[in-house]
């Protein structure tokens, strides 16, 4: 027969909201870093291996113009190729993360936006440095019609840029909705068997 006192069982204290929760700042700062850095490596994954980086072209009164249907998926194929390179990276990085720091919530959330974000900057710097020896924003040559060009490696629907964010965001927002209940305590759904563990018996009477 169990004979605890009730008055001896220390009650749990306030819990912790997921996003003020100890390790929330260097929890950011390291998915900030993580997705900079993959930022980084799809820039150089892109330079090297984006489908004709360099697209022959013509002047033309209304500015540079594409030789060809060939050369003109060639030129499209360079925002294509970034943006499968951006989402791929961003959705296996979103998930990985969003999972190992769900317990920080909001910060998680905040986290992936402003990383993967930057990553698309990064993306773009350094695959343009690389390929192109300079970095390239926008592509605008001043030269007499007629006269034959050769596109540098750049963006030029820079819509593609927001493929990163969508990506890592995608998989993370089920995920911490399933991981915060209502005011901030975990949720059931996942935290369940843990209550029940941590949960004291009850004294019997």
């Amino acid at each position: 027969m169990n004979t605890t006192n009730p008055a001896d069982v220390t009650p749990p204290g306030p819990r912790t909201p997921p996003d003020r929760a100890p390790g929330a700042g260097r929890a950011f700062w390291v998915i900030v870093a993580v997705l900079v850095a993959a930022g980084a490596i799809v820039g150089l994954v892109w330079a090297w291996t984006a489908p004709s980086p360099h697209v022959a072209m013509t002047m033309t009164e209304l500015g540079p113009f594409p030789n060809d249907e060939e050369q003109a998926a060639r030129l499209v194929s360079m925002d294509g190729w970034y943006a499968a390179l951006g989402a791929g990276t961003s959705l296996v990085l979103g998930t990985v993360l969003g999972t190992v720091f769900l317990r920080h919530g909001l910060v998680t959330v905040v986290g992936l936006l402003a990383g993967s974000m930057l990553a698309a900057f990064a993306a773009v710097v350094v695959g343009s440095l690389v390929a192109n020896g300079s970095l390239v924003w926008s592509w605008d040559p001043h030269v007499a019609p007629g006269t034959p060009l050769s596109a540098p490696l750049s963006l030029h629907a820079y819509g593609v840029l927001v493929s990163w964010p969508l990506a890592a965001l995608a998989p993370v927002i089920p995920l911490v909705w399933l991981g915060s209940g209502r005011d901030g305590e975990p949720s059931r759904v996942i935290h369940s068997r843990r209550d029940r563990i941590r949960t004291p018996e009850a004294p019997m009477r």
